[in-house]
């Protein structure tokens, strides 16, 4: 055994006690029950007796019993007698008296499984929703609808939802020095890098709109929060961006800027029963386009309500004074850019 300091061990021991519920069994060669001991309560265990028959009480020992060769490990486990969705870590290995049984709580772990599962089979469905989405706008499969809209009432509601615009930035100079062939397929290079970030934190494509983006996060079903997804796609997308830049030297590389805003928005379905459009209104949209005529190159500017909720990652950004056209009060924003 390996020379684990006393601390260490008296930590790992507490820990094991405390935090994961240890609770364990003697059983002797015949499968009865020699002494017990621990949190056995938290697996709804209670009112033993010696002699009893330990698979009487936790079923799943039946046939294990007596153990004859390595250590057996059987990972969450459902426990009947417990709590609901309680389950243990069992590890069962044999002593000179007889056979230990040790249980150790292992619920978070399978909330944590859970959660995990839920986050792939919601990105698998927007991915499948959001593809036919993108082949409307690339004109393969016109007027289609994603199915996560079909929530929205066409007379329209009230959603709160996050913003994000993202802009190819010199773009349209680009364009008027190259032939329509290397254009398009610039364009759609970047475009894809783009909208697959979108996509990987549950983000809606609303538009697209030659060089520039717009998605919505909050109106497709996820477990995250609309704020931080909208966020962390926009890092992940100037981090994606700046390696393709990479490996399209000596190739002219383009970069791209990013705005975010977040609040309530009157949203709805506009057109015809054969063509259906989402449509967004409000001034989070206002101030939305407002924001593109201000970013930069490698920059994420966001609006004030963004910023308040995205808590630990508001050290990212500092403060910037922006006036809108046609008004002469100040409006605060906050920015990232990238270092060069």
């Amino acid at each position: 055994m390996q020379n684990i300091p006393t601390p260490v061990l008296d930590y790992a021991c507490n820990l094991i006690v405390e935090e994961r519920s240890l609770a364990y069994l003697l059983v002797a060669k015949d499968g009865r029950l020699l002494g017990w001991g621990g949190k056995l309560s938290a697996y709804g265990i209670d009112n033993l007796q010696s002699g009893e028959y330990a698979s009487d009480r936790l079923i799943f020992l039946a046939g294990l019993l007596p153990l004859d060769n390595a250590p057996i490990f059987l990972p969450c486990t459902d426990m009947e007698s417990g709590k609901q969705g309680f389950c243990a870590d069992v590890h069962i290995f044999a002593g000179d008296e007889g056979d230990w049984v040790v249980l150790l709580d292992a619920s978070l772990e399978r909330k944590q499984h859970h959660l995990i599962q839920q986050k792939g089979n919601e990105l698998s469905l927007l991915r499948s929703e959001q593809a036919k989405v993108l082949d409307r706008y690339f004109g393969k499969e016109k007027g289609y609808l994603a199915q996560g809209l079909l929530s929205i009432d066409e007379d329209g509601e009230w959603r709160d939802v996050t913003i994000l615009m993202v802009k190819i930035c010199g773009f349209t100079a680009y364009s008027k020095s190259n032939l329509p062939t290397t254009i398009f397929k610039t364009l759609n290079l970047y475009l894809s890098t783009i909208v697959q970030k979108i996509l990987d934190e549950a983000g809606m494509i609303d538009k697209i709109k030659g060089d520039t983006v717009i998605s919505l996060f909050g109106v497709l079903p996820s477990s995250g929060y609309a704020p931080v997804q909208a966020l962390k796609a926009a890092f992940l997308m100037l981090e994606s961006v700046q390696e393709l830049n990479q490996r399209r030297q000596p190739e002219l590389a383009l970069e791209i800027a990013v705005g975010i805003t977040s609040g309530t928005v009157a949203l709805g379905l506009v057109g015809n029963k054969f063509n259906k459009t989402l449509c967004t209104i409000g001034d989070r949209v206002d101030l939305l386009v407002h924001l593109e005529n201000q970013f930069s190159p490698k920059e994420i500017l966001i609006d004030e309500t963004t910023f308040e909720r995205i808590q630990d990652l508001q050290t990212h950004f500092s403060a910037k004074t922006l006036v809108q056209p046609g008004s002469t009060t100040p409006i605060t924003t906050y920015s990232y850019r990238v270092r060069s």
